[in-house]
């Protein structure tokens, strides 16, 4: 499989500096050309982000004709790792994961003693509630560009829309996420809208890169923003994702006894980007036996090359961000992913896609442009 490292100047979080430059916002890191020149005569802008909708999956499930397909006008990779909670929290702040301490989807916190899940909180084997999802968001707070746009522009209507599982007034459905950004795109003046969807990297992980309902999705979604992009000619609208996924394989972490019998933990952040932390003394004889067994599917790094070789991106790391890294990172570059044993059984055994890694299908984004006026 080919992999694909994240490119450090033409990433999701140089797309979002993209935006503060637009607004008049100091961006953080640079900014990306080919948005620039897109953006820089429109007062009216709509993002669209449906998590999981990968460059691979476009071409895949829609052909060339097609509204999205029509309408690409760059590509760009996601941060490392390419995944929902690193990227998207990347997008809107502007800033890498390094930066917001959003890493992975489960990272392990001293004060509970166990690996837990940032979205909501939970433990992320026995989903048992450990913290409270707002004392996450307080621990790794960080301005979003959402503030910071309306901050700068406080006449403007800025927004966002949201599903139901991330915030209890958001959409219960596709057709009602497109129906409240066409009401937010209704409101006449320069605007800043931000939509996130959960689809289809929610099918994905159930169904795989390739079954029917993973392509009836996507068609939906190709004809959602169709229809809301004419209804609303004067809005210009970007759409692209936070990674895209692969078929994967999963890997108990209790596969190989002598290896994993050095570890002081459970792994954290997430099954292709997998921290770990080793026992005194062991460092040196579980790297050997590491990339002995699993050297052709993953990357070994240690916690120093993690962080000379700015993995989790660039800039100033966020206070409590090194609490996070292990002693080393292990980066799959096929569709291994390793997997905690629940109840005798593999935890994650029924998720037939994933992503997280440093494939190229997991790290390439289109972004679509649509309604460019004065190009």
């Amino acid at each position: 499989m080919k992999i694909k490292y994240s490119q450090t100047s033409n990433n999701i979080v140089n797309f979002s500096n993209s935006l503060l430059a637009r607004f008049g916002v100091t961006p953080f890191h640079e900014t990306i050309k080919q948005i620039d020149d897109v953006i820089k005569n429109a007062n009216r802008i709509a993002v669209l982000l449906f998590d999981g909708l990968g460059t691979a999956l476009i071409q895949k499930h829609l052909p060339k004709g097609a509204w999205l397909p029509r309408h690409h006008l760059h590509t760009i990779t996601s941060t490392f790792p390419p995944t929902t909670v690193a990227a998207t929290n990347g997008l809107l702040s502007g800033r890498y994961p390094i930066e917001t301490g959003w890493l992975g989807w489960s990272q392990y916190f001293q004060e509970v003693a166990a690996n837990v899940d940032l979205f909501s909180g939970k433990n992320n084997l026995t989903k048992e509630p450990l913290l409270d999802p707002n004392h996450i968001r307080e621990l790794l707070d960080y301005p979003s560009i959402l503030t910071l746009i309306k901050d700068k522009n406080p006449t403007y209507h800025v927004n966002s829309v949201w599903p139901s599982i991330v915030r209890s007034e958001g959409a219960k459905s596709l057709d009602e996420f497109f129906a409240m950004m066409s009401t937010q795109c209704t409101i006449t003046g320069p605007s800043f809208v931000y939509g996130y969807w959960v689809s289809p990297d929610l099918e994905i992980h159930d169904y795989g890169t390739d079954h029917p309902n993973v392509k009836k999705v996507i068609r939906a979604i190709n004809d959602g923003v169709e229809t809301l992009s004419k209804q609303h000619p004067t809005t210009l609208f970007l759409v692209l994702s936070d990674h895209g996924l692969i078929d994967v394989d999963f890997i108990s972490e209790q596969e190989n006894d002598l290896l994993f019998s050095m570890l002081e933990r459970p792994f954290s952040n997430e099954p292709r980007s997998a921290n770990f932390y080793v026992k005194k003394g062991k460092h040196r004889p579980f790297a050997k036996l590491f990339n002995q067994r699993y050297g052709r599917r993953f990357i070994l790094k240690s916690r120093q090359q993690v962080i000379d070789e700015q993995w989790y991106g660039k800039g100033n790391p966020h206070p409590i961000t090194d609490k996070f890294i292990g002693d080393f990172l292990a980066i799959s570059v096929d569709k291994a992913s390793f997997d905690h044993l629940k109840e005798g059984k593999l935890a994650h055994g029924d998720v037939k896609g994933h992503h997280a890694g440093l494939t190229e299908d997991e790290m390439n984004i289109d972004i679509m442009a649509i309604n460019i006026k004065n190009r």
